[in-house]
């Protein structure tokens, strides 16, 4: 009997002649076998599935097709050549584990992603090892358009899960290291003066400093975050890019804040005080080490400014200044001027001694809050040690009548000549003011948006820029939202060009002064930008920003 039947006759066949031809057989046959499935392994595409069906398929090869929307390179920093990938689709979220990773898209990329599903512990991920993992076309690439904060806060979720290139200010320091950091994206350097922000996630490494009040632009997605009711925006370190045209100002931090110093962590920062040794100390105890400084021999015992990164130091079990980043440091010696204000607030027994003995300090700050010289008697102001919101002490300060005219802005730089009293009504030191020199240019107007609502308390007497369009209501001048209902009155100076027929109709930046009048009718408060103007810098007779 031949052919495949005959076959299996002999392979069952108890001849003992037969055996030793039987198990060629048997072997031959499992060889090709397992030939066979090796083949079809190779061959098979691995079934596409959701990510919500991923549960199903444990300890399978499978693909899924989504969105990357954040990644982190080697998140435990422990050196592993690997990288943690999000993958959103229309059903959910998978994280895919990618060993000896190849090119990363970026955030926004649709891309067809290939790994065995591992399930541990009741979590899922996808895990991949080499090239090929990640597959996706130049069509499936973002164009990433450029936008506004103040564009996303106004409607975000117009922008859920689209990929957006922002500019801002970043609101902390964030290390070469972090592999991932939580902070805020603003419009403006200083947290006070910031209009809009938003909540930034950093997914990876930067691999460089980005410091506190750096400008940058990112590439990011905007997600809304469930756990913690609000939105953010996702973008990965390394493709953070750094304005090198605007550089970020060191925080001022004093002896007498010390133990808020961690606020300050990572920040780039000055500090008076005197050099001994490696340390610089405010002579009553407490001190900070020195990191990577030069020229210290010449300034040994003397009063400094130092800048640097303030950095806790595991080693001394304390606070140090790390002075090796390039034009980081600065030491400037204090001759001419006394930096006192802190000393006589926290000192008050020295404080009274001064008062005794007449002592007159030169003292060098900055006015808190605009105020109006009276011209009829002495005009009380404030000085402290920086402007809000990066200042830690302030004394008010009596300036006699015809020392200074007309008005000094909030944040003006100063010099004052002055000796300390006591006031008996509010029962604190103050200071009397002998010499008042204004130093520096006048501080840039305070933006006021005719959409933020009625202005707050600290809001009013500054030099304020308001933006819209001019227009006359029941005889009253108003300076409305172009295109919107909001509008405050205004007071133009005689003679301004903004008020002529070519800036008819025009939508320009005034600057005045914003105040609080009563209305005596309606026995209520109205607000006036006062005094305002608008900004022709080249005096062209055409505004700014009416320039064709």
């Amino acid at each position: 009997m031949s052919g495949p039947s005959g076959l299996i006759d002999r392979l069952l066949d108890d001849d003992p002649s037969l055996r030793g031809q039987r198990l060629w057989v048997m072997f031959a046959l499992s060889v090709l076998l397992v030939a066979a499935m090796n083949a079809y392994a190779m061959v098979r595409e691995p079934q596409k599935v959701a990510v919500e069906d991923l549960v199903e398929h444990t300890n399978e090869v499978v693909s899924i097709e989504g969105t990357v929307i954040s990644w982190v390179e080697d998140p435990y920093s422990s050196g592993d050549n690997r990288v943690d990938i999000i993958i959103e689709d229309d059903t959910g979220v998978a994280e895919l584990r990618w060993y000896r990773f190849g090119e990363i898209p970026m955030l926004g990329t649709k891309v067809l992603v290939t790994g065995d599903v591992i399930e541990y512990e009741g979590r899922i991920w996808l895990q991949a090892l080499g090239s090929g993992a990640l597959q996706w076309d130049d069509e499936d690439i973002p164009e990433a358009p450029v936008i506004g904060i103040s564009t996303i806060a106004a409607d975000p979720s117009a922008f859920l899960s689209q990929t957006f290139t922002i500019s801002g200010y970043l609101s902390k320091a964030v290390g070469p290291d972090a592999t991932f950091t939580a902070l805020y994206l603003g419009d403006h350097p200083e947290y006070g003066n910031s209009e809009h922000q938003m909540r930034m996630i950093i997914h990876s490494a930067p691999g460089q400093w980005l410091e506190s009040g750096q400008k940058v632009e990112v590439t990011a997605v905007v997600q809304y975050e469930q756990r913690e009711l609000r939105w953010s925006i996702h973008v990965q370190g390394p493709e953070i890019r750094v304005d090198r045209t605007h550089t970020p100002l060191p925080s001022e931090i004093t002896w007498g804040n010390y133990a808020s110093w961690s606020f300050q962590s990572g920040n780039l920062v000055k500090l008076d005080g005197i050099i001994i040794d490696s340390t610089i100390t405010d002579g009553k105890g407490l001190n900070a080490c020195l990191l990577n400084a030069r020229g210290l021999d010449e300034v040994q015992g003397k009063n400094v400014t130092f800048a640097g990164r303030l950095l806790w130091s595991t080693l001394s079990d304390g606070w140090c200044l790390d002075a090796s980043v390039q034009g980081s440091v600065e030491l400037l010696e204090i001759d001419n001027v006394t930096h006192v204000l802190e000393d006589l607030v926290t000192d008050p027994v020295g404080t009274y001694a001064a008062m005794e003995n007449n002592t007159h300090y030169i003292i060098s700050g900055f006015a808190y809050s605009s105020r109006l010289m009276s011209t009829t008697g002495e005009t009380m102001i404030i000085i402290s040690d920086g402007v809000y919101p990066n200042l830690n002490v302030k004394m008010d300060a009596i300036v006699p009548i015809g020392m200074h005219e007309g008005w000094i802005e909030d944040g003006q730089e100063l010099l004052a000549n002055v000796t300390v009293s006591w006031n008996n009504e509010s029962a604190e030191f103050q200071l009397n003011v002998h010499e008042l020199t204004l130093v520096g240019p006048t501080p840039s107007p305070n933006y006021f948006p005719l959409t933020g609502g009625a202005p707050e308390w600290y809001e009013l007497d500054k030099l304020t820029s308001i933006v819209g369009n001019l227009v006359t209501i029941e005889n009253e001048t108003y300076l409305q939202k172009e295109g919107g209902e909001q509008r405050i009155l205004v007071n133009v100076v005689p003679g301004s060009i903004g008020a002529n027929e070519y800036h008819e109709n025009m939508t320009l930046e005034w600057v005045g002064r914003l105040v609080e009048i009563p209305d005596n009718t309606n026995l209520s408060h109205r607000y006036l930008l006062d005094n305002a103007d608008v900004i022709d810098e080249n005096e062209d007779g055409i505004a700014d920003d009416a320039q064709e």
